[in-house]
């Protein structure tokens, strides 16, 4: 049995995330836990083509956007800066709403949100640039 040790969970979050629509897929062999990238020009080690269904590994389906869209809602929910909540639940009306909350998190939290920033997470110490009320 596979221990969480064992699992880069940062490589099985980048396979959940990829929405494109590339001739690619994330697979996790089920035994050791590792993730493998897949492309039908160059296989699995980046050289060789091979068809999926020749490999003993499971494929790492996207997780759909109703569910990334979700975890926007719950954390303009939880902050307790209900200014800065209201705005990014305004941000996220419509067509466009991950380009437009992922702007006004860059807006509130500058610090944490710069470009390279691990997923562009807010440190949970950040103070928001909105002034509170």
């Amino acid at each position: 049995m596979l221990e969480l040790s064992q699992l880069d969970l940062d490589e099985i979050a980048t396979a959940l995330s990829d929405q494109s629509d590339y001739d690619h897929r994330w697979l996790i062999d089920p035994q050791s836990g590792q993730v493998a990238f897949w492309t039908s020009d160059t296989g699995i080690d980046g050289q060789n083509p091979v068809d999926l269904e020749d490999v003993d590994l499971t494929p790492i389906d996207p997780l759909p956007s109703y569910i990334w869209y979700q975890d926007m809602v719950d954390f303009a929910d939880r902050l307790s800066n209900d200014g800065v909540g209201r705005r990014l639940e305004r941000a996220i009306q419509g067509q466009g709403a991950f380009r437009r909350f992922k702007n006004a998190l860059y807006e509130e939290f500058p610090r944490s949100c710069r470009p390279g920033t691990p997923s562009g997470k807010p440190a949970p110490t950040d103070e928001p640039r909105m002034a509170r009320g």
